[in-house]
This record gives C-alpha cells, sequence and structure tokens, in this order.
C-alpha cells in the first residue's frame, strides 16, 4: 500500500502536523521533442484525450490549412444535434443544386436527390464526401455560410483560438475567399471532444461500406491505419495539393486514448508512418494513473473543536487521472491543505479544505477534501463535563 503524506496547516499556513508520504509514479515529461531535420512535416502534436496532457508537440500552435480536416467541426455539430434532440438521423435531406456540383471526394449526389441524414453522414466520416458535408450543412444551418458561423462559434467555445473556417468541406476557395486554417493543437482540442461522441467514432472506426444500397463502395481515407493499428477508431484525413498530406488519428489501449495530429506531410505513406509512429510512443512510454485513490483506502482523521466526536475522517471528492511515464519513476508529494480549526457541527460532505498532489513546487492535481461523515455540536452537558476536567 502506498504511503501518504497529509500536510495539515492552518489559515496563516503554519503546519501544524506531519504523517509521511510519498506516492511514486512514473515520469509526466514529455517524450523528447525531434530536432526538425528528422521531420518531413510541418507540425504534430499528441495528447491523451481525457487529461489533454501534452505527450510530444512539434510547431503545435503553427497554422496550416486544414483541408477535410474541417470536417470533423461539422461532425461534431451533427452529433450534437441529435444527441440534444435538434435533430434525427431518420429525417431526409435534399441535395441542392450547389451539393451536387461538388469537386473532390464525393458520393455524386444529384440536384433534388433525398438520403436519410444518417446516409449522409456516413458518407461524410468514411469517405469524406463533399457533396454529402455541403448537403448536411445547408441541412442542419439553411446555407453554408450560416453553418460556417457555427463553426467558428464552435470552434472559440472549445478553445481553439488559432482556428478559422471558411468553408463546411475544407476545398480550395473561390476568388477573393479566405482558406480555412487551424493548428495541431487546436484540432486536438476538437478531437477531445468528437471522443466523447460514440455516434461520430461507429462510423469513423469504418474501413469500408456501402452507399445507394450497395451501389457505391466507401472506402475510408484512413482505412491502412484502421485495419493495421490496434485500437484505431477515427478521426480524419484530409489533403490538398497547397496543404499538403494531414491526419487526425485516435486509438485506445488498456483504458488509454490518445490522439495524434499530423499536418503537411510529404505523402500520403509518410503521414501513416508518422502517425503509427507517435502513437506507438505513446502508449509504450506512457500510462494512466490514479492519484487520491490511496488516500480513501486510509483511514485519516482530522482533529474537531466543539465537537460531539474528537475528530473526522476526510476523503478525497474524487479520483484523479494523470498520464505518467512507465519505467522513469517520480515521488510526487500528496498535500492535504486545512484551514484550522474544523469547528462543529460538521455536515457528511462538507468541505474541509484541499488535497494537492504536487511535483516539487507545481501542482498537478487538486481536489476538495470531504468530510466521510456529520459531526455534531457538543451540547451543553458535554461543554460543562469538558471544562470540569
Amino acid at each position: 500500500m502506498q504511503d501518504i503524506h497529509l500536510l495539515i496547516i492552518r489559515k496563516c499556513h503554519i503546519p501544524l502536523w506531519f504523517f509521511c508520504v510519498f506516492i511514486s509514479v512514473f515520469s509526466a515529461n514529455p517524450i523528447s521533442a525531434a530536432t526538425p531535420k528528422d521531420l518531413t512535416h510541418k507540425s504534430a502534436i499528441l495528447i491523451e484525450a481525457e487529461t489533454g496532457h501534452v505527450l510530444k508537440a512539434y510547431r503545435p500552435n503553427a497554422q496550416h490549412m486544414p483541408a477535410s480536416i474541417v470536417k470533423m467541426m461539422l461532425m461534431l455539430l451533427l452529433a450534437e444535434g441529435v444527441e440534444r434532440g435538434a435533430l434525427s438521423l431518420d429525417e431526409e435531406v435534399t441535395t441542392s443544386a450547389e451539393a451536387s456540383r461538388m469537386g473532390g471526394s464525393q458520393v455524386f449526389l444529384k440536384h433534388g436527390e433525398q438520403f436519410p441524414l444518417s446516409a449522409l453522414m456516413k458518407a461524410l466520416t468514411i469517405a469524406s464526401a463533399n457533396d454529402a458535408a455541403l448537403a448536411i450543412a445547408e441541412h442542419i444551418a439553411g446555407a453554408s455560410d450560416a453553418m460556417v458561423s457555427l463553426m467558428n462559434q464552435r470552434a472559440q467555445e472549445l478553445g481553439m483560438k488559432n482556428t478559422h473556417y471558411a468553408s463546411v468541406h475544407g476545398l480550395p476557395p473561390g476568388p477573393d475567399k479566405k482558406y480555412d486554417y487551424t493548428t495541431a493543437y487546436d484540432t486536438a482540442l476538437l478531437a477531445r471532444e468528437i471522443v466523447k461522441h460514440p455516434l461520430i467514432l461507429k462510423w469513423t472506426r469504418i474501413w469500408k461500406n456501402t452507399f445507394r444500397g450497395g451501389k457505391f463502395t466507401l472506402y475510408n481515407t484512413n482505412r491502412i491505419l484502421l485495419r493495421t493499428f490496434n485500437g484505431m477508431d477515427g478521426i480524419k484525413t484530409g489533403y490538398l495539393k497547397e496543404a499538403g498530406f494531414n491526419i487526425c488519428a485516435t486509438a485506445v489501449r488498456d483504458e488509454m486514448r490518445l490522439i495524434a495530429v499530423v499536418f503537411g506531410a510529404p505523402s500520403r505513406k509518410e503521414r501513416t508512418s508518422e502517425t503509427r509512429k507517435l502513437l506507438l510512443q505513446g502508449f509504450r512510454v506512457y500510462k494512466k494513473e490514479k492519484l487520491f485513490a490511496a488516500i480513501e483506502e486510509i483511514s485519516r482523521t482530522l482533529p474537531v473543536e466543539g465537537g460531539e466526536k474528537k475528530t473526522v475522517l476526510g476523503i478525497p471528492a474524487r479520483q484523479v487521472m494523470v498520464v505518467v511515464k512507465r519505467l522513469k519513476t517520480l515521488k510526487i508529494t500528496t498535500r492535504l491543505q486545512v484551514p484550522l480549526p474544523i469547528k462543529a457541527p460538521i455536515q457528511k460532505g462538507e468541505k474541509l479544505g484541499e488535497i494537492e498532489a504536487l511535483l516539487g513546487s507545481k501542482v498537478l492535481a487538486k481536489v476538495d477534501l470531504l468530510a466521510a461523515e456529520s459531526v455534531s455540536e457538543m451540547g451543553w452537558l458535554g461543554r460543562l463535563m469538558f471544562w470540569n476536567r
């Protein structure tokens, strides 16, 4: 069992008493970044999905043309609409004249043709169909420009500060139009939100499917990794001559989900190779570790003033997951900070203080310390007996 080092402090932060303890976990330092001469792509990032912990990064905030990576935001808005009941996957979508004229990857929708929203979502997520993307956007928002506004609004809500959408599909803009731009870091933020929606991953993990009742075959643009990389289930690739080969990929192993983003690779092969390398290195070097879990198993009490009981048991409000290295140990000090005195009455679940996990002076995680039980205030008879001692 792990020892716990608990530090109780007064409001003036002077230590009162100590329990000794250290939790040894693996290093949370990022994987050493490769030097630019070793890289053929323009930027990349590897993060753990639940915590957002950055494991590796190369120019993560450099702006790039995302190409079809743009469609990730369209996927998210559609899934959120379905989940809150604003949209139904069964509703019919009518193809506009503009959607029927889309180039690039497409499922060759015809003007006036109707498909269920679910069918077009499948074409979008698996085959990156540009005509399906525009048809969905027009159906949801009324016009592509209105959908672009919704996409930019959601990007700001997610903290994607270096992203601006100008289209719903990522194709090159027309005359006097602006390109879409984003960053590897912003795309990872978007991916963290996307992986919360099983509805999206249900389709992005499919490497081959059909459309038009089996007459048209959909091939996933990420099918090589989906077929060969254990745990891979999404999300999106993109390519433009001006942008190079882009990808946002995610895989889960041993209850840890990683997200890798690569922008500007010179070829599809190198994009796949670099993505595989990032994810394999992440899974080999890192794992997820629980903090504060051991404290719940150890009976530690705190002094109470003016209560029927002299002590109260404090427990963490929740466990915290952190991403740590497998092979390099670090000592993380776990400290309880409790303003004293703790006066009765105390209600079960009442906040007594906080628990911090620190690496040196850096706070890695902090949660509330809660009373595990109620403590009534001492009655007049008890107070009389106390003062007569």
